[in-house]
């Protein structure tokens, strides 16, 4: 246990001194100053000392605490945590794996008695701690923001610090892989990236069929109401049209469903990066109330219906993640694939000559 806490503080010494980690920590910071520098009332919103009034954000628009939890969620989750502060610790990270395999530094290291794989899933373990504190310290400080300036307290945004380091560290395990085997920092941050990427535009593929999926269910289902109530009204002529389009949209219904759980069953065996952290959004909403309902009268945006509303599809859509994409989907599956990256990792470590 000594050895693993010195080899621990030794990895964290090296990540402190480099200025690329004060600086994400005090870019996080000043993230949370401004959000907390924003005011809003019943005319407008403010910035420090500057007012705007304005007739569509205010407090009888938004209530003063879904205004700051709302910021919260689409810039402190959906922007800084889940993109720029996981980009900033890559960038500072990516060298622990191939530094320690570098000559000089692992010949130092195995010199000691110490189990290669204890070596390596220390090294590993000290990135995930950096991605910790950093999430830690904008969490905390978005709480008081809240907390202070919104009047609701809300210890259920401290969720977010456990989520976000198991977020990092899909796309860290992925980066320890690459430099195992490439021995290269900017090789392993680049194939990061990539892979990154990669799943960004799966998960987008698959939610995209899974939308297109579920509007054309809910077409087929308005237009079999339609021609119901056209049969109580004897308007046969209108009955015959609506049966062409009836046809027409459960064929529709098919290639979208054919396309889509092929789709869905590669993102359930990759690891889910936007799944994890819309899980947490989700949990958010749920626990706190962290967005407006939709207007009722709104249509349904993308697929135009005129028969399906706007916010009947967003809670078909929202209901559906939440019966398919719960904890255990989004982050459990991804675990599983972690572990087995991880696994390769210690595998190629210990088996290595040096």
């Amino acid at each position: 246990m000594t050895q693993t806490l010195a080899i621990f503080l030794d990895a964290y010494r090296d990540l402190n001194s480099r200025k690329l980690f004060w600086l994400a920590i005090g870019v996080s910071m000043l993230v949370v100053l401004i959000v907390g520098a924003l005011g809003i009332d019943e005319t407008g919103v403010s910035v420090f000392t500057f007012h705007f009034d304005s007739k569509f954000v205010n407090t009888l628009f938004f209530p003063r605490d879904l205004f700051y939890k709302m910021i919260f969620q689409n810039l402190g989750i959906n922007i800084w945590l889940t993109w720029l502060a996981a980009i900033l610790a890559l960038i500072s990270t990516a060298s622990v794996v191939p530094e320690l395999i570098a000559n000089g530094s692992i010949d130092m290291m195995l010199s000691k008695p110490i189990t290669r794989h204890r070596l390596f899933l220390t090294r590993w373990v000290t990135g995930l701690f950096f991605a910790g504190i950093q999430a830690a310290v904008f969490v905390t400080a978005s709480f008081l923001v809240i907390g202070f300036r919104g009047g609701a307290w809300e210890p259920g945004l401290f969720l977010a610090i456990p989520v976000v380091i198991i977020f990092f560290s899909y796309l860290y395990c992925f980066c320890a892989l690459m430099g195992v085997l490439t021995r290269s920092t900017v090789a392993s941050l680049i194939l990061t990236l990539v892979f990154w990427l990669v799943l960004f535009g799966v998960q987008k593929a698959e939610q995209f069929l899974n939308n297109g999926r579920i509007g054309s269910q809910m077409e087929v289902v308005a237009i079999e109401e339609a021609i119901e109530k056209r049969l109580e009204k004897n308007a046969d002529a209108d009955v015959d049209k609506l049966r062409m389009e009836l046809t027409a949209e459960r064929r529709s219904a098919e290639r979208w469903s054919s396309g889509y759980w092929p789709a869905y069953a590669l993102v359930t065996a990759l690891p889910k990066t936007n799944e994890t952290t819309e899980w947490l959004a989700r949990t958010l909403v749920r626990a706190a109330n962290f967005r407006r309902p939709a207007n009722e009268d709104e249509g349904m945006r993308f697929f135009a219906s005129a028969r399906v509303k706007r916010k009947d599809f967003e809670q078909t859509v929202y209901d559906d993640a939440e019966e398919r994409k719960g904890a255990t989907w989004a982050i459990g599956s991804s675990v599983i694939f972690e572990a087995v990256m991880l696994g390769g990792c210690v595998w190629l470590f210990r088996r290595r000559d040096f």
